[in-house]
């Protein structure tokens, strides 16, 4: 049966330091190392800059499209989507590079 979604109504996309990140990281799933991004139900979205600007770099994008990217995750996240399998795992970047593309695509035309 499918989870039900509650989307929130606002959503709130913070930018953290890594020793931020590392210290929420560590309160809500046990581990203190920083991670790209975390979401909450109740529509906060939390990403790591710096996180974010060491993998443009690996991957040789720009680091808002990186940025951009962790914000899709988060919302995807919020639409009820998990990444604890590799099934899901694929199928959420299959979803999330779909809609990065289309958006920065437009973006980019502007």
């Amino acid at each position: 049966m499918p989870k039900e979604i509650n989307f929130p109504q606002k959503l709130y996309f913070v930018l953290l330091s890594s020793k931020e990140m590392g210290e929420v990281h560590a309160r809500f799933f046990n581990d203190p190392t920083p991670t790209d991004v975390i979401s909450f139900d109740y529509g906060e979205i939390l990403i790591c800059p710096f996180i974010a600007e060491k993998e443009a770099n690996a991957r040789a994008i720009p680091v808002v499209k990186e940025v951009l990217l962790y914000g899709i995750h988060g919302m995807l996240h919020l639409c009820g989507l998990d990444d604890q399998t590799e099934v899901d795992r694929q199928k959420m970047e299959r979803m999330q590079t779909s809609i990065l593309e289309s958006v920065w695509i437009k973006l980019n035309a502007a």
